[in-house]
């Protein structure tokens, strides 16, 4: 997205209602003048995230998160910041016009009619599911896959009828153009010119994207038995996709996010399946915590989506052979961007659609707990698969286990499979290493690891008197050219404090908290003014506070300078000139604070 202006910000926040948006995602309850609700970024029991209205701001005194409502869209929905501009402005109206205005104005446009038609194309498919006669084998097959109503109203689940031209004519009935039912992917031209239905006779899944609207659409046939035809010649493929679109990108969706990404936030981990089936039945039996790939290898995309959310995937594809090639695809990529990987193995003969249906969930879970290391799966496998005992075998074994080792950043990982798959495999440690550098010769192995994930540190403790200086410029700008006159910005001793003095100075005098939260877009800086905004100060005589926070800041300052200059006297190093000078200032140092605590300098006033 091209660079947005600050006007348009601007709008967004003024037409943004922080307390109606948040409660768009949790209950608020009323307290004084604030609103009060369990925090949505971490586990607690009492209440302790509040949002004040009057400065359109959060926060959470249990986790230290806060900010304007841009920053909460940004935590609750894993985006960054240009999505949630975008989200916040389609839910408040505004158009967003960027340098490309013209060219994403146009897409924009194409976009926005696509995502009604793909709409419309939802009805008619649920509708004929719902009431046509010819559906009833459809009806029948998903009661006997156990799909609820429930389930059948949620996931939008519909049927195409065995017609050439019904949702053809349904949405040239609506006056919409077949230029744009080619771009949606719903129709197809043959060689002869003649448009038809792309899905005819099949079962029709939804493909929502991570915002719950419809990108495409999956169509999945039946028999005459009711069974799910594997390949027949005149009903081709069991499963057939949209193609891409300006709004559909296999690479960027995986299905049943927009209903689980909450879930998976809040289990800490992913469950990975594979096809629409595998998603719906554990997830109406409140396995809520998953993904479906839809046979799509993972992309850099899809892993960035996840990461919004967790770095803990569970992998759980069909126990036969072309699942368990797909699981190890999957790998590579999900190791080189350092997600923690483990693969479920299912008994034989069952996917995660099945073995729900015939074992429950709670087993199925069971099996999810007991998952195994990529490490473990992708050895075992190769141990079925060669001969451990013979050269041959060993060095196929080793050299396919290499491959995924070397993918590790981390030197630690890498260390102690290569030590693992030494015992297995009964070679020496220095033989695999030195194999693994002829795949990757800048491998390391016991330098230094790499950093491990952390969260930011939100919020820190600070001086009082620091802390109550920044709440006073804050809530009267007056004492922001008071201060100004009085100390320097550099004198305030903590990092956070000093960026936020820093930004008030050179601002005027009536600045507001939002526009330092947009400008400065620091989530540190974003706790510590959220934190002051929705306390209460307990200040009644504000200017005696503002002066005496003044000489508290102006001793701890002169203090830290005694302390530097001892340092310095101590280490004996400097000339009797030198040594001279430093026991002058001290003096001179320590007088001027003994004023300041008696109060009888006042700041600004020059020292000796």
């Amino acid at each position: 997205m091209s660079k947005i202006s600050d006007r348009q910000l601007e709008e967004i926040l003024q037409r943004c209602d922080i307390t109606e948006i948040i409660a768009g995602y949790i209950p608020l309850k009323k307290a004084g003048r604030n609103f009060k609700a369990l925090c949505p970024f971490h586990h607690e029991k009492t209440p302790s995230f509040v949002v004040n209205p009057d400065k359109q701001i959060f926060h959470c005194f249990g986790c230290g998160a806060g900010g304007n409502v841009f920053s909460f869209i940004m935590k609750n929905e894993r985006m960054d910041f240009p999505e949630a501009v975008k989200l916040l402005a389609d839910k408040v109206g505004v158009r967003i016009v960027t340098e490309t205005e013209k060219e994403a104005g146009a897409k924009h446009s194409v976009s926005i009619i696509l995502y009604k038609l793909n709409e419309l194309a939802a009805w008619y498919f649920q509708q004929n599911l719902l009431k046509a006669s010819e559906a009833k084998k459809a009806r029948d097959y998903l009661i006997k896959r156990g799909i609820s109503k429930e389930s059948v109203s949620d996931f939008r689940i519909g049927f195409a009828p065995d017609l050439w031209d019904g949702l053809l004519t349904f949405l040239r009935s609506k006056r919409i153009n077949d230029n744009l039912l080619f771009k949606s992917g719903l129709v197809i031209k043959n060689a002869q010119d003649r448009i038809y239905d792309r899905f005819r006779n099949r079962i029709i899944f939804p493909i929502f994207n991570a915002q719950a609207k419809i990108v495409g659409f999956g169509g999945r046939t039946i028999d005459v038995s009711g069974d799910a035809a594997e390949q027949h010649q005149d009903k081709g493929p069991k499963y057939i996709n949209s193609p891409e679109t300006d709004i559909y990108i296999k690479s960027k969706n995986l299905y049943g996010f927009n209903f689980s990404k909450r879930f998976v936030q809040q289990e800490e981990y992913c469950i990975v399946v594979e096809g629409y089936l595998d998603f719906i039945v554990p997830y109406q039996a409140k396995v809520k915590n998953l993904v479906a790939s839809l046979g799509t290898a993972f992309t850099h995309e899809h892993v960035r989506l996840l990461k919004r959310y967790t770095n803990n995937v569970v992998i759980v594809f069909d126990s036969d052979e072309a699942g368990q090639g797909a699981a190890l695809r999957s790998l590579n990529l999900l190791i080189e961007e350092e997600m923690n990987v483990k693969i479920a193995d299912l008994r034989k003969g069952f996917d995660p659609d099945s073995y729900v249906r015939k074992y429950g969930a709670e087993e199925f879970l069971n099996r999810v707990k007991a998952a195994k290391t990529l490490f473990d799966y992708k050895l075992d496998l190769l141990l079925l698969k060669f001969d451990k005992e013979s050269p041959e075998g060993k060095a196929q074994i080793a050299g396919m286990m290499l491959e995924t080792i070397g993918r590790f950043k981390n030197a630690i990982l890498r260390t102690t499979y290569i030590k693992k798959l030494s015992e297995a495999l009964s070679i020496a440690e220095e033989t695999l290493i030195f194999e693994l550098k002829k795949i990757n010769p800048s491998t390391q192995f016991f330098g230094k690891t790499g950093k491990s994930a952390s969260f930011p540190k939100v919020y820190k403790k600070t001086k009082a008197a620091e802390k109550m200086l920044i709440s006073l410029m804050l809530e009267n700008g007056e004492f922001i050219e008071q201060l100004k006159e009085k100390m320097h910005y550099s004198e305030f001793t903590d990092p956070t404090v000093r960026k936020i003095a820093m930004y008030l100075y050179q601002s005027s005098k009536d600045v507001q908290p939002a526009a330092i939260l947009k400008n400065l877009n620091d989530e540190e800086v974003s706790s510590f003014i959220c934190n002051l905004l929705v306390s209460d100060s307990g200040v009644n005589d504000r200017k005696k506070s503002f002066d005496d926070c003044i000489r508290k800041v102006k001793i701890d300052g002169m203090q830290l300078k005694l302390d530097e200059i001892q340092k310095q006297i101590k280490n004996a190093k400097q000339t009797a000139e030198e040594l001279k000078k430093l026991l002058k200032d001290y003096h001179c140092l320590k007088k001027e604070q003994r004023f300041y605590e008696k109060g009888k300098k006042k700041a600004g006033q020059k020292s000796c």
